[in-house]
């Protein structure tokens, strides 16, 4: 936002070099902080942190899609706004750089989604078991349900809140 307001001083050509140089302070600091989202994403990627009382796959998808946002923000801003610094060799470098973490994460999401879709097949049996079961020789009642099951049906749920395609399966 702050960058869109000096757009129009961008034109005048005695403060045009200083406020390019600020831009490149500030697209510096936004590679720094592309590094740290990449080196938490390596340090993260096996085990996600996820909010409490989250699925796993859902909590998972959430914290790369955080990520995502986390990156995807600032650089939509730049490419707006910010067409003098984009031509610089460290520019292309951060945009590659970029583009390889967005990559990446749009995969990570992509991965947790199939494995999900694959777990449902897993967990099929459970879902077509009879709720209720009588023992043969007590004739107690008892129910008969995988707890599993409850968490597939916590992951379709926040899975579809968060836009998610969820499976006709599940």
């Amino acid at each position: 936002a702050l960058l869109r307001q000096f757009k129009a001083i961008m034109q005048r050509a005695s403060l045009r070099d200083d406020l390019e140089s600020k831009l490149i302070a500030i697209f510096g600091k936004y590679t720094a902080d592309l590094e740290a989202v990449q080196a938490m994403y390596e340090a993260h990627r096996t085990a996600p942190p996820i909010g409490r009382n989250t699925p796993p796959v859902a909590g998972a998808i959430a914290w790369a899609r955080q990520l995502l946002l986390r990156i995807e923000g600032p650089m939509m801003v730049f490419t707006e706004s910010a067409q003098l610094t984009m031509g610089t060799r460290e520019a292309k470098k951060t945009v590659k750089m970029y583009n390889r973490i967005a990559r990446t994460l749009i995969e990570f999401e992509y991965l947790w989604t199939e494995a999900w879709g694959k777990a449902i097949e897993a967990q099929r049996a459970g879902i077509m078991a009879t709720l209720l079961v009588r023992h043969p020789e007590s004739k107690a009642y008892a129910i008969n349900l995988d707890p599993q099951v409850l968490l597939l049906c916590a992951e379709a749920k926040a899975l579809s809140r968060m836009g998610v395609a969820v499976p006709e399966r599940a």
